[in-house]
């Protein structure tokens, strides 16, 4: 990520921006809700059909932006476990329709 961010805005004008990691990059597996940080010595091993939840984060001077994806080990979904997934996915685009310039929460 540091490497990527080195690439952006590599011009003379902006060497000196300030960029980096902003947030640690976190797996969180199954039940784990979110912002999972392992310890080093931890390990687990991923099954067929796990849900995993990457999160990372950078900024490029000063402003942070924040990403995620949500992933199914071997690929496939079914059943309630997409239904899930389907039904998260559905209520973030509703989410995401009520949100307006001025609007409060």
């Amino acid at each position: 990520m540091v490497e990527e961010l080195k690439k952006t805005y590599s011009n003379k004008k902006s060497k000196k921006l300030e960029r980096g990691i902003a947030f640690p990059t976190c797996l969180n597996v199954n039940e784990i809700a979110g912002h999972f940080s392992p310890c080093p010595d931890d390990s687990v091993k991923l099954a067929n059909e796990d849900l995993v939840k990457i999160e990372l984060g950078a900024h490029l001077d000063g402003y942070g932006a924040n990403a995620a994806h949500t992933i199914v080990i071997g690929g496939k979904s079914k059943g309630k476990q997409a239904d899930v997934i389907q039904a998260a996915y559905n209520a973030f685009l509703a989410a995401t329709r009520t949100l307006s310039v001025g609007g409060l929460n």
